[in-house]
């Protein structure tokens, strides 16, 4: 109990009778307290709802409202529910009254007359309570605000990180991850600088480090600098442990690692906080390091965020280096199945192009051949067997292989495609490919098309007319127990190009054949005048882009 009461210290007297609330004021005005009159259970609301109000001296009888009814409005209210009530009566504390009054909320009943000093004292404990309840309150609620800031800001750390995650493993190439990993570690630790940099992907061809600033150091970042951090670097990916450096940290730090010449403008220097990129099996990767902080230093909340980050983008990281080497070994396997070169044949330029679809790393099976007969025609092939993987890569080997003896037997094309149906079926059930087999004759003029279930030949002439072969229409291969096929003849203009493919040249998800075929036809119009080299590019660029979901061959014969 203190001597003086504190600042805020406020107490109500309630009592309809104006000697009785002089005597009270005389006793309670010398210790100090400001004192509120109310005469009446009416007026001493009023005053409540007014005022903040530490303790409570209620007469019980008064006219009207009594004591025992206004504690109990005073107690219903949440506001005042916890100030401290004493009753005064004139009455002998009788047990009926006692009960009576502890029932409507006092915390004490004091008869008249009464002791001053024994008064002063009652209020000063229950004044000193109501402080302390005070004070109390107004600590939790401020550690229940620190609480809700700390919730909101692990909350938006969450999001964030969930965000960057999705981000991150959107993409498997490696580069634009690296891209997505940088940008995200700046926006999620809230800093004006970060920098990725990978240490093991040479083999892989990736960017070694990627880098992202806010405009506060577009300039920095845009100019030539030799600050070489390799040294703090290094301390964090051979340690394999986050490092965190305040500012004026930093540049003691930076001389006992042997680091010296740092531009006077570079973001390290304002903080830095940096973690490691760790591999499931615990080799390091690289690390992830950001710099200046928008607000204040680093904290340990943001390390523990980042090194979340570092995690998530370590598998990411490592499933994107499988994909892109498994892509790369089935883009090799695939090359081996196809003619390493293209033969050299009087009268007629050839072209080839394959390239390996983006959406998975097995196996496809397109494929082309170009086949010089010895009595001086030309067969052109391209198929495509359905379904990916080795099995898919096996068949189309296997029916290249096949088609290649038939054709130096010198069957006819109609015998050539059913044999090759039949070969298709007994390679395995449920097997279908597609193929489209054209011979050219000897005069490079006139042709026979035989198309299974394939896209027609693109025909370029000479003036840029494209236009496409109407062939008749056969099922694809490995569908009826005794297919009949009928050749297309048709004779072309002198210095003709003819285009085969397969159908991931012209389709897509976001594409139907039709739009594909219309595209390419008004593709290979631009170009009438371009060798086949150039030809094939341009139309591998204009139709499909730089990635395409599906694999594509493309083989291009023009006549002379």
């Amino acid at each position: 109990m203190t001597d003086t009461p504190p600042a805020d210290t406020t107490v109500l007297l309630v009592d309809d009778r104006e000697e009785n609330l002089f005597a009270l004021s005389a006793i309670l005005e010398p210790a100090g307290y400001k004192l509120l009159l109310a005469r009446s259970g009416e007026e001493a609301l009023k005053q409540l709802l007014a005022n903040d109000v530490s303790v409570i001296l209620l007469d019980v009888r008064m006219p009207g409202m009594d004591g025992y009814e206004t504690a109990r409005h005073v107690k219903q209210r949440e506001r005042t529910s916890d100030i401290p009530i004493v009753f005064l009566t004139a009455e002998s504390a009788e047990a009926d009254g006692v009960l009576q009054a502890f029932s409507a909320g006092a915390v004490d009943f004091v008869t008249k007359p009464f002791e001053p000093w024994s008064l002063r004292a009652k209020v000063q404990v229950f004044a000193d309570l109501a402080h302390k309840t005070r004070l109390l309150r107004e600590q939790s609620e401020l550690l229940r605000h620190q609480l809700d800031i700390q919730y909101a800001a692990e909350t938006r750390h969450l999001r964030k990180l969930a965000d960057a995650a999705v981000a991150i493993n959107s993409t498997l190439s490696l580069d634009e991850m690296l891209r997505q990993l940088t940008e995200s570690a700046r926006e999620v630790i809230d800093t004006h600088e970060a920098e990725t940099i990978i240490t093991v992907e040479a083999d892989v061809g990736l960017e070694a480090r990627s880098r992202s600033t806010s405009a506060k150091y577009d300039a920095w970042a845009a100019s030539e600098h030799d600050d070489s951090l390799d040294a703090m670097y290094a301390s964090v990916i051979e340690r394999r442990v986050p490092v965190r450096m305040a500012n004026k940290d930093i540049a003691e730090t930076l001389g006992a690692r042997g680091v010296h010449g740092v531009a006077s403008n570079h973001p390290l220097l304002q903080g830095w906080l940096a973690v490691p990129l760790i591999g499931r099996t615990g080799n390091a990767l690289g690390l992830i390091q950001v710099a200046d902080k928008v607000d204040g230093d680093f904290t340990d909340q943001d390390e523990l965020v980042l090194v979340q980050l570092a995690q998530l983008a370590a598998v990411a990281i490592e499933n994107a280096r499988r994909y892109h080497q498994e892509h790369a070994v089935a883009h090799t396997l695939q090359r081996s199945m196809l003619p390493d070169t293209l033969p050299v044949v009087d009268g007629v330029d050839l072209a080839a192009r394959y390239r390996a679809g983006s959406a998975g790393t097995e196996v496809g099976g397109d494929w082309y051949d170009a086949i010089e007969l010895d009595d001086g025609r030309l067969m052109l092939v391209v198929g495509d067997v359905v379904g990916r993987g080795a099995s898919a890569a096996a068949v189309m080997g296997q029916l290249r292989t096949g088609l290649r003896a038939y054709a130096l037997q010198h069957f006819p094309i109609t015998v050539l495609m059913r044999s090759l149906d039949r070969l298709l079926q007994e390679l395995g059930k449920g097997m279908l490919a597609t193929a489209i087999c054209v011979v050219v004759g000897p005069s490079r003029r006139h042709l026979e098309v035989i198309s299974a279930g394939h896209p027609p030949p693109l025909v370029l002439a000479a003036d840029g007319t494209a236009s496409y072969v109407a062939c008749d229409a056969h099922t694809p291969l490995g569908i009826l127990e005794a297919p009949v096929y009928a050749a297309t003849t048709l004779t072309l203009a002198e210095g003709a190009t003819l285009a085969l493919y397969t159908d991931g040249l012209v389709e897509g998800r976001h594409r139907s054949l039709s739009e594909g075929m219309q595209k390419l036809a008004l593709s290979a119009s631009r170009h009438p005048a371009a060798d086949v080299e150039s030809l094939a590019d341009a139309v591998l660029e204009e139709v499909v882009g730089a990635e395409t979901g599906d694999d594509v061959a493309l083989l291009v014969a023009r006549l002379r």
